[in-house]
């Protein structure tokens, strides 16, 4: 099915807190999914947990921007699950959250102020957060340029000298929520995408992977959610490809989760600063 869209067209626009967040699709760079591999990452996660599509060769993701400052989106895991590309989570041998990587799209350059908070709250199966807090960062995403995609490390372990969270209280059910904390309307979510690479099966065979195992569309379950304003959390819309639910299902957000990380021989680094090294 041909939808019609322009590349990089807005063509959607949602209405938070007094600002109008927009969405558009963008193409990403052979750099830009590099960030998504581990490279070079000291930290060896046991399990991995992901649900967003991304298909080198063809790869697309949706970006909203223009984000109202306290406004929080959210994504509920669950380590029981079984995601293609990722091996499943041995949840008698470990229910510990070391790392988060987090992908950005425009984030300002230094010293404009970017500021971010990620939180991790225990869930129930519909992916409200309940219990406590088990972890809490504020963070600026790292910046490369304002043109790029960006992935920030989150290394609860405190570059491996402290446990990271215990999810055992939740039954590896949990929500990571990440708060705007400032006034600018950057830098912006960064989804997945379906529409894009269908439409463009014709020009680019690799494209035509979308549509069969492990990218199979239409989505009908969702883990992104917008959870509305801080300290007032409650689970609220989802977020539709561009081209509509109907046809080509939810998009979800660039995020990763790492569990139990074993270190390397050499001194442990979060993933944040391996990354800077390798810019």
């Amino acid at each position: 099915m041909k939808s019609g869209l322009a590349l990089g067209a807005v063509v959607a626009l949602l209405v938070t807190s007094g600002f109008a967040s927009t969405m558009r699709t963008i193409p990403l760079s052979s750099s830009d999914i590099e960030q998504f591999g581990g490279l070079g990452r000291n930290f060896l996660p046991s399990c991995e947990l992901g649900y967003f599509y991304l298909i080198n060769g063809c790869a697309y993701v949706t970006v909203v921007e223009d984000i109202a400052e306290a406004k929080s989106y959210g994504m509920h895991f669950s380590m029981v699950d079984t995601v293609a590309l990722h091996d499943p989570c041995d949840t008698a041998a470990c229910m510990t959250l070391d790392i988060i990587d987090l992908a950005f799209y425009d984030v300002l350059a230094p010293p404009a102020d970017q500021g971010l908070n990620v939180k991790v709250y225990g869930s129930d199966a519909s992916g409200e957060p309940t219990g406590p807090m088990l972890g809490n960062r504020d963070f600026d995403p790292l910046f490369g340029d304002t043109a790029t995609i960006t992935v920030t490390g989150i290394d609860f372990t405190n570059n491996g000298q402290e446990p990271g969270l215990d999810l055992s209280g939740c039954d590896g059910d949990f929500v990571v929520l990440v708060t705007w904390k400032n006034s600018t309307g950057h830098p912006s979510l960064v989804l997945d995408d379906v529409c894009t690479c269908v439409d463009s099966c014709a020009v680019n065979i690799i494209c035509c992977e979308m549509g069969t195992t492990p990218y199979v569309y239409p989505r009908l379950v969702t883990h992104t959610y917008d959870y509305g304003t801080e300290w007032a959390w409650s689970k609220q819309d989802s977020f539709c490809d561009l081209c509509g639910c109907m046809s080509f299902g939810y998009l979800e957000a660039l995020w990763t989760c790492g569990f139990c990380t074993q270190s390397a021989a050499t001194e442990p680094t979060s993933w944040s600063t391996i990354k800077a090294l390798y810019r």
